[in-house]
């Protein structure tokens, strides 16, 4: 054969194993629907039966992935929605996210008019903007839709939402909201196989435009079952997780099911949540900041030391960025690096130069993938007005340039590394649904009540429901791929060498509506997108 007939050959074969692929996950999703269309194709999974095809644990030591968007159909260390359900074999789940487009989720699941036997538990916030059918259901209880839904009202409202779910997309889909006075912005799929529970905590909303398009990570667990009732030893990582979905609203029907059934022995990330409302006392490490200094903490990485030496960076890549001060970010730095000592810094401190922020310019989004710019409207930058911020605070922005070129993103990084040895290991990451903002983290504030652990500081301002993970560094190798590259090359899905903002011309992307009000919102280009500020 010719080299040229060889080359073309191998081309075809390249095109065809991608199709493949392609086909695979539209299949897959087609299966599912036609079960709904009609029962009898799917008698064996409503009666509670598994399908005779092997079911394999695949991810039981954990796993770091990325979105397979278009451009890494091949790619190793990759994944996307239809690689983690298979509702064929699901026992029960329960999925929750800010947002959820039904269509691009459900065809995923077995949901059932004539058959309740699989479970599904779908959970998303509260807020009429995020899902059509609160506002149906408002309207139905005689409540205003031009407001938020207050706590009391949900209370009244979730019969009425269970009801249309049932009718809608049937009998066996549970519908459950959560209420914060921010976003109940978490994103966690727990999904039941016949011997195993599969554990996803992902940057996602459960939208093509993420889980297929768009770049965003994924941490992956198999857990097996336990050898017996009682015999699972307690659980850091199980109880902290049990706690958020009860925080959530997830029914107890399904947290009972699972609860104590599972071994987490092999897990070797660490949870962070964060829930509304102030966190002091004993209390205070649990959630955001604090909770994530002393994950850090206990990594006895002396980042400290590592920051005197300049050999530290902070890298940040978040959907959203909150109106940065210098005074939060001193604090977010502090817990992000582990400090042994915390204080309250002053409004006019310096801003800590080893953080580097990742976020689009305007230029950036408008010369991505057509198929990608509908999740441009899903990020924005609260640090505004742009033209009157913080210097130093603009100084840390860098642009977002996609590997897979013209891809925008919805991940939420944080990484701190060696950034003169950048082959070493990170020191650790974080990945999961929290931005960079203090609605998500919380900022630091003295507390009166006293509190060692935490130099008698406590958090304040946290506004959101929001859960991820921390990977310690020396771990991550053995949460990638086999025989993937490099590992900033498999779980870093943009370019961390793309340039600092030029403040003479360039701005963080905001969708117009983000900015109505702020003298930068001049001549924004709209994009035809059907998704309007998510998280």
């Amino acid at each position: 054969m010719s080299p040229s007939i060889r080359g073309e050959s191998t081309k075809a074969s390249t095109k065809r194993r991608a199709e493949a692929i392609l086909n695979r996950d539209a299949d897959k999703r087609s299966r599912t629907s036609k079960n709904e269309v009609d029962p009898s194709l799917s008698n064996t999974v409503l009666a509670g039966e598994q399908s005779t095809r092997p079911f394999r644990m695949n991810f039981a030591n954990g796993a770091l992935r990325i979105t397979r968007t278009r451009g890494r159909i091949l790619d190793k260390n990759c994944i996307n929605l239809a690689d983690v359900i298979d509702g064929e074999q699901l026992v029960s789940a329960c999925i929750y996210a800010f947002f959820i487009a039904r269509e691009e989720l459900y065809d995923h699941l077995p949901l059932s008019h004539v058959s309740n036997a699989v479970p599904i538990y779908v959970g998303r916030d509260s807020n009429p903007n995020m899902d059509e059918m609160v506002g149906e259901a408002m309207t139905k209880a005689g409540f205003s839709t031009s407001d938020k839904v207050s706590k009391k009202q949900l209370e009244t409202l979730r019969p009425i939402l269970q009801q249309m779910h049932h009718q809608r997309y049937g009998k066996n889909c549970h519908a459950f909201y959560a209420w914060a006075s921010g976003s109940a912005h978490s994103k966690i799929l727990i999904l039941v196989y016949p011997t195993f529970l599969r554990l996803v905590i992902t940057s996602c909303n459960m939208m093509a435009v993420d889980t297929e398009l768009n770049d965003n990570h994924w941490y992956i667990h198999d857990l097996p079952q336990s050898s017996g009732p009682g015999q699972s030893a307690t659980s850091e990582f199980e109880n902290g997780l049990l706690s958020h979905l009860e925080a959530l609203g997830t029914p107890h029907e399904f947290i009972n099911s699972i609860k104590g059934k599972y071994d987490y022995s092999a897990i070797r990330v660490h949870l962070v949540t964060s829930v509304p409302g102030v966190q002091s006392a004993a209390k205070a490490e649990s959630h955001g900041l604090l909770r994530l200094r002393k994950v850090v903490k206990s990594f006895g990485l002396d980042l400290t030391r590592q920051k005197a030496r300049d050999n530290l960076r902070i890298e940040i890549c978040a959907a959203s960025i909150g109106n940065l001060s210098a005074k939060w970010l001193d604090g977010f730095f502090d817990c992000a690096i582990g400090s042994t000592f915390l204080k309250v810094a002053h409004e006019n401190c310096e801003v800590p130069r080893e953080l580097k922020i990742f976020y689009p310019t305007t230029d950036d989004v408008v010369t991505t993938d057509g198929t990608s710019q509908p999740g441009a409207a899903n990020i924005g930058c609260h640090t505004r007005p742009w033209l009157s911020a913080n210097k130093a605070v603009k100084d840390l922005f860098h642009h977002y340039h996609s590997k897979d070129t013209g891809r925008i993103f919805h991940q939420k990084l944080i990484m701190a590394y060696d950034y003169h040895d950048t082959d070493a290991l990170p020191y650790y990451l974080y990945v999961g649904s929290a931005n960079l903002s203090q609605s998500a983290w919380g900022a630091l504030e003295k507390d009166s009540r006293g509190n060692k652990e935490t130099s008698d500081l406590k958090l304040t301002k946290m506004s959101n429901f929001e859960c991820g993970v921390v990977i310690p560094g020396n771990i991550l190798q053995s949460l990638l791929e086999p025989e993937s590259r490099r590992w900033h090359e498999s779980i870093v899905p943009y370019d961390w060498t793309a340039e600092q903002y030029d403040l003479s011309k360039d701005k963080p992307w905001n969708d117009p509506q983000w900015v109505q009000g702020f003298e930068e919102n001049w001549n924004r280009p709209r994009l035809p997108c059907r998704y309007l500020r998510l998280g």
